[in-house]
């Protein structure tokens, strides 16, 4: 890794050349692992699927999946759609494909029901406690100074909506993963491409506009192109596999979560 190690404090003191009066600005961050630790698609995911909460409306198109592969298929959907979770863990179901599925599977839900779905799911895994604290000075200085704050995520629209929300999100300010809707009906099937790998950069430009991108947080590899894309990359409790490749992002950053105290 050939990232240099910041302070929080430091890290304003990099960024505020970068931010010029009368000039639209923005910071972009992932969710999963970068503003709190864990992945609330799956918490949501893991939570539906133990509590018997998809229904039929996934069953055809989680039933192709499993069957195109190989995979089993159960009476009850929820087992389909939790023995897919396992052949993606077990890495053999690819990890951009998991994310659609636990984007899509809720089919038959209105958008109030996956609501009060998320809300359950995220009180049940503690999502308040998971918090990065270190992420809170740099939001306050970058919204204080009129800097744009958004999240580019391949987590669930709603999901992220929710889970983002404690940090001062608005959901104007989320591109996420997100399913097609009919009627306030979720539908099995993606209304747009899963910002993950290289497509953050689109999804996120997309919602950027003509502000200039001043940097990029994230944790893991598949952020590497949203960090290249901005004038700074800021790595957030790397992963292993985002420590590997940090040379390819030149001037990255490592935000300092050990010695940060909240105050």
């Amino acid at each position: 890794m050939t990232a240099r190690l910041v302070t929080p404090s430091q890290l304003i003191a990099e960024l505020e050349p970068h931010f010029q009066a009368g000039s639209p600005c923005a910071l972009a961050f992932d969710a999963d692992g970068t503003l709190w630790s864990g992945d609330v698609g799956d918490d949501v995911f893991r939570f539906a699927v133990s509590h018997g909460r998809l229904r039929d409306a996934a069953r055809a198109a989680l039933e192709r999946e499993a069957e195109s592969r190989g995979f089993e298929t159960f009476a009850d959907v929820n087992d389909t759609a939790k023995h897919l979770f396992e052949m993606y863990i077990a890495k053999r179901y690819p990890e951009r494909e998991m994310c659609e599925l636990m984007t899509w599977c809720y089919a038959g839900h209105t958008l109030p029901e996956m609501r009060g779905l998320v809300a359950e799911a995220l009180t049940s895994a503690n999502h308040r406690q998971r918090l990065h604290q270190e992420i809170a000075p740099i939001l306050e200085f970058a919204r204080g100074r009129g800097v744009r704050t958004v999240v580019i995520s391949a987590s669930p629209q709603p999901t992220v909506e929710l889970a983002a929300s404690l940090w001062g999100f608005a959901a104007q300010d989320i591109t996420a993963s997100r399913p097609d809707v009919i009627d306030g009906m979720i539908c099995a099937e993606m209304a747009a491409p899963v910002p993950y790998g290289a497509t953050k950069c689109s999804a996120g430009r997309a919602l950027l506009g003509d502000a200039r991108w001043v940097a990029s947080f994230g944790d893991n590899v598949f952020d590497l192109e949203m960090l290249r894309e901005a004038e700074l990359g800021i790595a957030v409790r790397p992963k292993p596999a985002l420590e590997t490749r940090l040379a390819e992002v030149p001037g990255a950053l490592l935000l300092d979560a050990r010695t940060f105290q909240p105050s």
